[in-house]
């Protein structure tokens, strides 16, 4: 009976071919859309938090007590040895880094502005976090003589420098007294970190040792991790290890960009409902249409004994086969469209300095999850279900006479 069944719905939809045909592509359009865009937006969200945590906070840092919310060298990590022999020994952690920094000044001979100075070694920064990778201009090095800087982008504007600008970098060291040390520009990076390219002035960590007359500490050690879901396991065994520090996740680091991610999920919910309105509001019409065309037809078989269970599944069955072909088509092209984003990019570079501004890279890659496709098939059937009711309902009511009568 179910062979029946098909062959009558493919024969209906084959005599209405062109209507069935304009149907699935309205749903495949309709998902392909869907698809980039929870693709290309998470994309770009993750691209934003991603900066944040190779850049800086990794998946997690430790602090010394009560540094974040007093940043004095007093509150540093003295001895970061015991720290370091967790982390080697722990196979969730991918790598750590450390890092020493002081809230200072930087002036050039007309221009003067607030920074953050940081200490690294750029080899190690760069195979923790590519660092290197966000070099905009000059070299991703302090020279032969460790006396160079590198500083953000936004920075070296306010500044008005270039590469081998003469920068004076000032602040307060150990004893608490000024202290000032000369450095030439070699390097410029761009990270999308507006808190780096904003404020950072990088030195080397002799340098910077030097400047603060400190022969030993760091203010941060940040750890990234193979798999970022066991960072809360993680943090919960570092903060119980060492009771002097504070451990602590990116998310608590940066709670904006934790905000933007649970906004983008709330416009991508949005948008999955309005074209999952339009997809139901296209497929009601065309079964609508198609029901009413054919009442004289079901009222015929209805009258010869079909029961209302058969009509119901020969519309069932030419709903959902449109459906997924719609579907079908419509994750195939969504696929390879973000595939071709992912590994290319979609390059918004024409609205660089507007996404700049909010620490967006203007080149955005974009996500594949299986969630998009599985959100979008579940979509595809309710919205299918949910379009065949009231023609169900209308074949239902009607009298096989009077319909027959009627046309």
């Amino acid at each position: 009976m179910f062979r029946t069944t098909c062959k009558i719905a493919w024969a209906s939809l084959a005599r209405r071919r062109t209507r069935s045909v304009l149907l699935v592509l309205m749903i495949a359009v309709s998902l392909t859309g869907l698809l980039l865009m929870e693709g290309i937006y998470e994309g770009m969200t993750e691209q934003m938090i991603s900066n944040a945590i190779r850049s800086d906070s990794g998946h997690l840092s430790i602090f010394g007590k009560g540094y974040r919310l007093e940043p004095d060298l007093s509150r540093i990590l003295k001895d970061s040895e015991p720290i370091e022999a967790l982390l080697r020994d722990d196979s969730r952690v991918k790598s750590y880094v450390k890092r020493l920094k002081q809230d200072g000044l930087v002036a050039t001979a007309h221009y003067s502005r607030g920074a953050s100075i940081i200490g690294i070694d750029p080899e190690t920064e760069n195979r923790h976090g590519r660092l290197g990778g966000y070099l905009h201009q000059g070299e991703y090095n302090f020279g032969k003589r460790q006396r160079g800087a590198i500083i953000g982008y936004k920075l070296a504007d306010k500044l008005q420098v270039r590469i081998g600008s003469k920068l004076i970098v000032s602040a307060q060291d150990i004893n608490g007294e000024v202290s000032s040390s000369p450095h030439r520009v070699t390097g410029i990076l761009k990270t999308n970190n507006m808190a780096l390219d904003e404020y950072a002035v990088f030195l080397s960590e002799k340098q910077i040792r030097k400047l603060l007359g400190m022969k030993s500490g760091f203010s941060q050690v940040s750890i990234l991790l193979h798999n970022e879901a066991q960072t809360g396991s993680l943090q919960k065994e570092l903060q119980a290890t060492i009771t002097d520090a504070d451990v602590q996740r990116w998310d608590q680091l940066y709670p904006a960009l934790l905000q933007s991610r649970v906004m983008m999920e709330g416009f991508n919910l949005v948008t999955n409902l309005l074209i999952f309105c339009v997809a139901a509001l296209g497929i009601f019409g065309v079964m609508l249409v198609s029901v009413l065309e054919r009442l004289r037809e079901f009222g015929i078989m209805k009258a010869i004994g079909t029961s209302f269970s058969e009509v119901r599944n020969i519309i069932l069955v030419e709903s959902f086969t449109m459906g997924f072909v719609g579907y079908g088509l419509g994750a195939l092209v969504g696929f390879a469209s973000l595939y071709y984003f992912k590994v290319y990019g979609l390059d918004l570079t024409v609205f660089g300095e507007a996404f700049e501004e909010f620490g967006l890279d203007a080149v955005t890659y974009a996500l594949i999850r299986p969630s998009y496709f599985v959100t979008a098939l579940i979509a595809v059937i309710i919205a299918i279900l949910l379009s065949v009711i009231i023609p169900l309902r209308v074949i239902h009511k009607s009298k096989p006479i009077d319909t027959i009568n009627a046309i």
